[in-house]
């Protein structure tokens, strides 16, 4: 299985590049088992439509920031097969929107949640390794790194969203 390191940080909400003039895409995900972590992520053409595509990855995680991780996808999945496969979750679904900023050699993926984690917005880039040098984009936290803190992994965030963490 492939191995992926990435770091996780929190954004600073008043610096991030205007995220209407990037790239997006909706992403749905679920989880069918913890451990291994078996999970579906759907990237929605719209509203459910057909020819919505459904990547369900088997991961292992090592250490933090390491983890084993393969993946398979199919494409042109109904809005019924959607429906179904969000009926086979252990929680309900995350839900939120991945833009991609190029920055410095690097991709960072910063996702705004909606739903149950509204008001949430994170940032991950993948690295040669974990203590490789990062020049951090200016609207990156870098006092807000959450690689180890798992109650932002998005299977924590479906168990317990991001609303009922006493935030206002």
């Amino acid at each position: 299985m492939p191995l992926e390191l990435e770091r996780k940080f929190l954004v600073h909400q008043n610096r991030l590049p205007d995220l209407a003039a990037l790239p997006r895409e909706r992403l749905i995900q679920g989880y069918l088992s913890q451990d291994p972590q078996i999970r579906f992520r759907i990237t929605d053409s719209g509203a459910g439509a057909a020819g919505s595509r459904v990547v369900i990855a088997i991961k292992k995680f090592l250490e933090t920031g390491k983890r084993l991780e393969f993946e398979f996808a199919r494409g042109n999945v109904s809005p019924e097969e959607i429906r179904d496969l969000q009926t086979l979750a252990l929680w309900p679904p995350l839900v939120k929107t991945r833009y991609r900023v190029p920055d410095a050699g690097f991709v960072w993926e910063i996702d705004v949640y909606d739903g149950v984690n509204k008001g949430l917005i994170t940032c991950e880039v993948e690295v040669p390794s974990l203590d490789h040098p990062l020049d951090l984009p200016d609207w990156v936290d870098p006092a807000g790194e959450i690689t180890g803190d798992m109650r932002y992994s998005n299977i924590e965030l479906t168990r317990k969203p991001f609303r009922d963490w006493g935030h206002p």
